[in-house]
This record gives structure tokens, sequence and C-alpha cells, in this order.
């Protein structure tokens, strides 16, 4: 992917991210190591999202500071009724 891509795509997450803060969304977002976060978004910053993770597990109830270079996916949580 180039710069202009990728910076692009930034953009367009922290614009979403402003939104989802706004809104008190519960957010999903993947990092490119892997590491999964379910949370909501306590900060968007020009280089960084901070979150408060509600799971998995191993990340409930920790504040994680997250660059935006390293997300490979941001999405609101949908709930799914049953």
């Amino acid at each position: 992917m180039d710069k202009e891509k990728i910076k692009e795509r930034i953009l367009q997450w922290q614009l979403l991210a402003e939104q989802y803060l706004k809104d008190n969304e519960n957010v999903f977002i993947k990092e490119l190591n892997g590491n999964l976060h379910f949370c909501k978004i306590v900060l968007c910053g020009e280089t960084k999202i901070t979150v408060d993770n509600y799971a998995p597990e191993q990340r409930a109830g920790k504040r994680d500071y997250i660059d935006w270079l390293n997300i490979s996916d941001f999405n609101i949580v949908e709930e799914k009724r049953l």
C-alpha cells in the first residue's frame, strides 16, 4: 500500500473514531500483529488512538494506546440479537 492510501485510510478511521467516541459506541480493532481489542474509545489523536478494553479477557479493564499505523481493521461492534 502506498503512503497516500495509508494516509487516506488513517484519516477515514480517525473521522469514524471521532463519531464513535461521540456516540459512545463499542469498537473492534485488530492490529497488524494480531492483537484484538473490543473497546470504547477514550481519545483520538493524530498518531494514536486511546481505548479502554472490555475484551478479550487478558485485556479487559486495561487502557491501550494504539498507533494508527499498526491497525489492520477498525469497525463498530455489531450487537447480534437473538
